[in-house]
């Protein structure tokens, strides 16, 4: 059976409204996550600006400051603003994170002892004040699914201003390592080769491409259906058979 870490107990004594005081961190028991973008330009909704990621750990329950000389993790990321109505709701912004190469390309790294992979989000927990209620449910979770998105907390800084508590998160996609299906090609028309593979989504439609999906029959109780979006395949890679 797994064991719930410390760090889910260590933010509950630190304020979740201090973020937005003027605050300076100096250091936590929780990993600090600092980013800087290129020219100190701010973080827009799209397209992704470049930046620099640095993750300071020294480990389970030990002690990070600022000014420690080693890094848990440093390279080069992309970043953009995440989510919807949050964006608009709160002043503690998510975002979303694409790991990269020098010349801008994909790479796949491992953060914070979660595998490797190139697409991350910083969950920005703001009407949650006990900052944990997504952690908390994940972890429940994955007693019991074969996969949930793997987290975990964190410090934040932007360009030298420290941001709040954050979740550092996977992103849900196709991976080994995230939600294990097959790849889906349009030559995949019948059998056994079309079952699985297949990722649907309840989510915001705007903000992002639209995909395309499929209402359900059944009105809810607010008079309305539940639109499916297609994630996996995409929905210029579907055939009709």
């Amino acid at each position: 059976m797994k064991k719930y870490t410390p760090d889910l107990i260590f933010f509950l004594l630190c304020s979740g409204n201090l973020a937005f005081a003027q605050v300076t961190l100096s250091s936590s028991k929780l990993p600090i996550v600092i980013i800087t973008t290129e020219n100190a330009t701010s973080i827009p909704n799209e397209p992704k600006v470049n930046a620099d990621l640095e993750i300071i750990y020294n480990g389970e329950g030990k002690m990070n400051s600022v000014t420690d000389v080693s890094r848990n993790y440093k390279g080069k990321i992309g970043i953009e603003l995440r989510g919807s109505s949050s964006q608009d709701l709160s002043p503690k912004k998510p975002y979303g994170i694409e790991t990269r190469n020098v010349d801008g390309s994909n790479l796949n790294v491992s953060l914070l002892g979660m595998p490797k992979e190139n697409d991350w989000v910083l969950l920005a927990p703001y009407s949650d004040k006990s900052l944990i209620r997504d952690v908390l449910i994940h972890r429940i979770a994955s007693e019991i699914m074969p996969y949930t998105s793997r987290s975990k907390l964190c410090e934040v800084m932007v360009n030298g201003q420290y941001q709040g508590v954050y979740v550092l998160m996977e992103k849900i996609k196709r991976d080994k390592n995230r939600v294990n299906i097959n790849e889906l090609l349009p030559r995949h028309t019948s059998g056994d080769s079309l079952t699985g593979g297949y990722i649907l989504k309840v989510d915001k439609t705007t903000g992002s491409q639209a995909q395309g999906g499929f209402n359900t029959q059944v009105f809810s109780p607010t008079g309305r259906r539940t639109f499916y979006q297609y994630d996996e395949p995409e929905a210029n890679v579907i055939t009709s058979g």
